[in-house]
């Protein structure tokens, strides 16, 4: 499998190196807007290519050089100081749009998997200027808070997040939600669960976890001016359920049409991932506030779309 990297910062360089750990990539070609950067990238990874499964070799190149990949990673862009992915669009959109186009145009016809911010406009953005089927464009989405989600409430509860069944829902920014509904501890829903083990819970306040979630993201970026390692698994997830036909469900950014009444948006919703990208996008059964606050993160979404 040879993936592509548009983008060879701090998510860049460590989706290659998780792939090349995995043996999800049996190629990797690096690129950026600083050719230093990805000469060395490629180089780095090459340096550990005796202790990877697969024997993965990157190199780098220019766009053109990218139209053999199955899979293209865009995780290009500036990080704004706000806190809010929303500021990130007009560092991003202009970029982003040109050199889609390119690749298209050199002849890529694999798939596209989005993390640049403000993520789901980024997203819809490749969509349109791809001109894919929308199975075929993935917005790392909500994947990651979810993760964060499962992470967090496991320390709370002290068990192995692999026991909570949690995730965020909307945008991948400040109107992401808690769907609290579908919150499951291995098979027990969460307020039965709360119930059973009240001592575990006394403190415990949904907003403000749910804030704390939305937040951890910047939390970690305010300390080492980046985040990777989740991403970066989170991303792999993705395209292992790609090459690997896995029908993992993963909270990602899809292209809704009717889907909890929105239209012509994406938005994170759990979708099944396979070797045909998003084979189905699962409409789950929200309560009515939970549904309003989704459609009201669509709006916040569509609102952005029109700055493209």
């Amino acid at each position: 499998m040879r993936l592509g990297l548009v983008g060879s910062g701090h998510v860049g360089e460590i989706v290659a190196y998780t792939a090349s750990l995995l043996g999800n990539a049996d190629e990797i070609i690096f690129n950026d807007v600083k050719k230093e950067r990805m000469e060395s990238e490629a180089l780095d990874i090459n340096d550990g290519s005796q202790f990877y499964p697969n024997g993965t070799k990157a190199c780098f190149g220019e766009y053109k050089h990218l139209a053999n990949c199955d899979i293209i990673v865009v995780c290009s862009g500036l990080i704004p100081e706000t806190g809010d992915r929303l500021d990130e669009l007009e560092l991003n959109k202009n970029a982003v749009g040109d050199y889609i186009e390119e690749i298209v145009e050199a002849g890529f016809d694999g798939y596209f998997i989005v993390v640049t911010n403000p993520c789901d406009v980024i997203t819809y953005q490749v969509f349109k200027k791809s001109g894919f089927p929308k199975n075929k464009v993935i917005g790392s989405g909500t994947a990651l808070d979810s993760t964060r989600f499962n992470v967090m409430m496991a320390e709370i509860l002290g068990l192995s997040p692999n026991a909570i069944r949690g995730m965020m829902l909307g945008e991948h920014g400040e109107s992401q939600f808690v769907p609290w509904s579908q919150i499951f501890v291995d098979h027990v829903p969460f307020e039965e669960y709360a119930k059973l083990h009240p001592e575990k819970l006394e403190t415990f306040d949904k907003d403000e976890f749910e804030a704390k979630v939305r937040a951890r993201g910047w939390d970690v970026y305010k300390g080492k001016g980046s985040t990777q390692y989740g991403i970066a698994n989170t991303v792999n997830a993705i395209i292992r359920a790609i090459t690997h036909d896995t029908k993992v469900i993963l909270n990602v950014s899809t292209y809704l049409d009717g889907q909890y009444g929105v239209e012509d948006v994406f938005l994170s919703t759990p979708c099944v991932i396979g070797k045909n990208g998003i084979e189905e996008v699962i409409e789950l059964e929200l309560t009515e506030e939970e549904l309003k606050r989704y459609q009201e993160s669509a709006e916040i979404i569509k609102k952005h779309i029109e700055l493209l």
